[in-house]
């Protein structure tokens, strides 16, 4: 992104932010009596939120799991056996590892998943060039069936710390000497602002690129080690110095959840990456050896609430756009020169949300990487549900955003998808689908 291009891009973005603070601040201010509202009209009326899928038929991850069974039970020191990884990365606000936990409970609980490994294995991530700074940690976790057959390989990334000196940098704000001067909601939204709006802007800045680095540093090390050969904690150490960079990427499943700006971050990790290797290409020399064999692999990207269209805003497009027919498919004239085999997108929003957007495949053939091959499917969901009430008409919690990886919909659409015979009876009765078909385009 140029220079004139970011600062014009984050004055923007500083003002939306803003304004949407207020409407939230206007949200939580008028809480207090439509929950009285609410509660008069009682709670226990059938569950009527929408949930809406467009797109192609999806499989989740129960489908990649019940795979594994056929190689019997799990043996420690077994660097042949096929396993599924589950990356998680976060958005904006301040998180602590561990952030994930919950996501994972609920899939492990829906995926019978009840055996744990007391240990949680941990990356404490490396600068891609000094000076050196904080970059975050990755933590794997594992969990397994009774029958040691099935198991899940959870990644999860906290970036958090790359933007902890943009925070800090406004710590002053929370002494009393400010705080006393305050009325106690707007300290509230203060504290809010505070928090969550340093991460956008220092995305759109100069801390962007640590972001995108960590991003790609947790997608090699998910690719390039297995369970039993990750020591318990790694620390200065670049995933391309590790033993075996790439050597799990033909061997395991990728899926990849983000929530709110993880979901962008990783979309521009993927986008540098496949430009990287494009630049590789031509200079006659291979691709970064983790990533060498995602030519041919399939990743779905779920996408809990994005911003994708919004934080497209005052960036330079991509090289390569709206040629995703050149570049997608086994008969496809450049396959060569794609970056993967096929990224099955699952943008999951609330239409109530603030801060989350639809992505349609038009929007995505006109804005990412044709490299990529990416295929959106859109699913629309109340996460808050939307009640009437008296003069104001119908209503929904604007903030939304946090909640879900607690929305027992989302979790079946992640676990069984939707569209053939083994989705979940929860995504049948409680989701309609509307199915696509390039074939009649």
């Amino acid at each position: 992104m140029r220079p004139g291009n970011r600062w014009l891009f984050r004055i923007r973005l500083a003002c939306l932010l803003a304004a949407l603070l207020c409407l939230c601040g206007c949200a939580s201010f008028g809480r207090g009596v439509t929950e009285a509202v609410l509660a008069s009209q009682g709670r226990d009326q059938d569950d009527r939120r929408q949930c809406m899928v467009d797109g192609e038929a999806f499989s989740g991850l129960a489908p990649l799991l019940r795979a594994q069974a056929d190689q019997g039970a799990i043996v420690a020191g077994d660097t042949g056996r096929h396993t599924t990884k589950l990356v998680y990365i976060h958005g904006i606000g301040v998180h602590q590892p561990g952030h994930g936990a919950r996501l994972l409970r609920s899939l492990a609980q829906e995926l019978g998943l009840d055996v744990r490994a007391d240990l949680t294995k941990r990356i404490v991530l490396a600068p891609p060039a000094p000076p050196e700074r904080p970059m975050g940690e990755v933590n794997f976790a594992r969990v397994v069936d009774t029958e040691r057959r099935r198991e899940l390989i959870f990644v999860e990334l906290t970036w958090d710390a790359i933007t902890l000196p943009e925070r800090e940098a406004m710590a002053f704000d929370a002494s009393a000497v400010h705080t006393s001067q305050r009325a106690a909601l707007n300290q509230s939204i203060r504290n809010f602002t505070n928090n969550v709006l340093p991460d956008p802007l220092a995305f759109a800045g100069n801390r962007g690129g640590d972001i995108l680095d960590a991003v790609q540093q947790t997608l090699c090390w998910a690719v390039s080690t297995s369970w039993d050969a990750l020591p318990a904690k790694t620390q200065g150490v670049r995933c391309e110095e590790s033993p075996s960079p790439g050597a799990r990427v033909g061997a395991d499943d990728l899926v990849i959840t983000t929530h709110s700006l993880g979901s962008r971050a990783t979309v521009d990790a993927l986008q540098k990456l496949a430009q990287s290797a494009a630049q590789a290409a031509a200079a006659g020399s291979q691709p970064s050896p983790p990533f060498a064999g995602f030519s041919e692999k399939t990743i779905t990207l779920f996408m809990l609430s994005n911003q994708l269209p919004l934080l497209e805003a005052g960036r330079d497009p991509q090289l390569i756009t709206g040629r995703r027919q050149d570049y997608c498919g086994a008969d496809a004239p450049k396959a060569p020169g794609r970056f993967l085999g096929r990224l099955d997108m699952v943008a999951i929003t609330d239409p109530n949300d603030l801060l989350s957007y639809p992505v349609p495949q038009r929007w995505v053939d006109e804005y990412l990487d044709s490299r990529l091959c990416v295929n959106v499917r859109n699913v629309i969901i109340n996460i808050a549900p939307v009640r009437s009430l008296p003069v104001f008409g119908e209503f929904a919690d604007p903030l939304a955003h946090t909640g879900y990886v607690g929305d027992p919909r989302v979790i079946a659409l992640m676990t069984g998808g939707i569209g053939h015979d083994e989705a979940l009876p929860l995504t049948v009765e409680r989701c309609s689908w509307v199915e696509v078909d390039p074939g009649l385009n």
